[in-house]
C-alpha cells in the first residue's frame, strides 16, 4: 500500500457553505481517500457558522483551541479545547464562537465531505431589495403604450419596445426628457409627468404578466424569513396595484417608490435606510435587478447585486459594472442563499 503523508500548512484555505474557514487535511481532492476525510476548521472571534446538516455524512468536531457555543439538535453546548462532539447524518448544528481567541477544530467526515451533501438552513442574507418594473414582472407593454400615445400627441416618431426597455429605470423625470426632450423644454417638467400620468392611468395595465418562477421564488425567501423590499423609481401606488393584480402582494414587507425616496435609484439611499431600519449588515444584503441602474445602486451602497438578464438593461454598461451574479432566472436566487 502506498504512504500517503500531507501537511496542512501546504492547503489553502477556503470558505465553506456555512461559512467556515476551512483548510482541508486529507480527503478526495488530494489523496486516494474512499471512505473518510479530515479537515481543519476556524472561526474568528465573535463569528459563526450557519445552521446546517450533512444528510448521508456522519461528522466529529474535535475542538484545538478555543471556546464556544454549539448548536444541537434544537440544544445549546458549550465547547472549548479538548472536547469531541458527534453529529450523526441529518442533524442540524451550528458553532459560535464567544471567546476572544481564533477557535480551531478538526472535523472528521464519513463518507468524506461533500458540497452536494452540505443543506443550509439559515440564509447568509437577511434583506433582498428588488426593483420592480423588468425584474419581478414584464411591464414594459403599458410604458410603451403611453410613451406612444404622447409621441402621437405631440406629432412625432413612435418608439420600439426595445428603445423603451432600455430607458426604464431612471425615473419619470428623466424618462420623459429622453424621450421627448423639446417638448420637455418647452413645457416643463410638472406638465409632462402629469399628461403621462393621465394616459398611463388608464393604460399600466396593458400586457402585465409576472416572470416565470418569481411566486415560488418569493415564497422560498419568505420561508427562510428574509426581509423583502421592492424599490422602485415609479410611484408607489402602481407597483402596489400591480403585484396585487399578479397576486404578489403577501410577499412584501414594505414597497418604496419614487415619492418616498429621498434619492432615487441609482442613489444609495434607499439601500442604505432599509439595512439601518432593520439592522442588517451590508454582507447581509442583497439587491436584484435588471438594469444597470439596480446594479449601480448595488454597487454604490456596498452589497452583492445580482443582475437578471431578462429584463430592460444597457449589457455594455452591465458588464463594465460587474454585478456579482448574472441570473437567467430569478429562481437561481435559490442556490445562494
Amino acid at each position: 500500500m502506498k504512504i500517503i503523508k500531507k501537511n496542512i500548512n501546504t492547503t489553502a484555505p477556503f470558505v465553506t457553505k456555512d461559512k467556515s474557514i476551512i483548510r482541508s487535511i486529507l480527503d478526495k481532492s488530494n489523496s486516494p481517500v474512499k471512505n473518510e476525510s479530515l479537515a481543519e476548521a476556524t472561526l474568528k472571534p465573535g463569528g459563526h457558522t450557519l445552521e446546517h446538516r450533512h444528510n448521508s455524512t456522519e461528522e466529529i468536531y474535535y475542538f484545538i483551541q478555543g471556546t464556544g457555543l454549539m448548536f444541537l439538535k434544537g440544544s445549546k453546548i458549550k465547547v472549548k479545547a479538548g472536547d469531541a462532539v458527534l453529529i450523526p447524518p441529518g442533524t442540524n448544528h451550528a458553532l459560535i464562537n464567544n471567546g476572544k481567541t481564533t477557535m480551531k477544530l478538526l472535523c472528521a467526515c464519513a463518507p468524506a465531505y461533500s458540497h452536494k451533501d452540505t443543506i443550509t438552513t439559515e440564509s447568509p442574507y437577511k434583506l433582498v431589495v428588488f426593483d420592480f418594473d423588468g425584474t419581478l414582472a414584464d411591464t414594459v407593454g403599458g410604458i410603451l403604450a403611453t410613451a406612444n400615445i404622447m409621441a402621437k400627441g405631440f406629432k412625432t416618431k413612435g418608439y420600439t419596445k426595445e428603445k423603451i426597455a432600455l430607458t426604464i429605470g431612471t425615473g419619470l423625470d428623466s424618462f420623459l426628457q429622453g424621450l421627448f426632450p423639446k417638448q420637455y423644454a418647452r413645457l416643463g417638467a410638472r406638465t409632462m409627468i402629469n399628461i403621462y400620468r393621465k394616459i398611463y392611468d388608464k393604460k399600466f395595465k396593458v400586457a402585465l404578466k409576472v416572470y416565470p418562477k418569481v411566486a415560488q421564488t418569493l415564497k422560498f425567501l419568505k420561508s427562510k424569513n428574509i426581509k423583502m423590499i421592492i424599490v422602485s423609481n415609479k410611484l408607489k401606488r402602481y407597483v402596489v396595484d400591480i403585484i396585487k393584480r399578479l397576486k404578489l402582494d403577501t410577499y412584501f414587507d414594505e414597497i418604496m417608490g419614487s415619492a418616498e425616496q429621498k434619492k432615487m435609484k441609482p442613489h444609495p439611499w434607499a439601500l442604505d435606510y432599509f439595512m439601518k431600519k432593520y439592522k442588517v449588515k451590508r454582507s447581509e444584503t442583497l439587491m436584484v435587478g435588471d438594469s444597470q441602474y439596480d446594479v449601480e445602486t448595488g454597487k454604490r451602497a456596498k452589497v452583492k447585486t445580482i443582475f437578471l438578464r431578462h429584463g430592460y438593461a444597457d449589457m455594455k454598461i452591465v458588464k463594465n459594472l460587474n454585478p456579482d451574479f448574472y441570473f437567467d432566472k430569478i429562481d437561481e436566487l435559490k442556490e445562494i442563499v
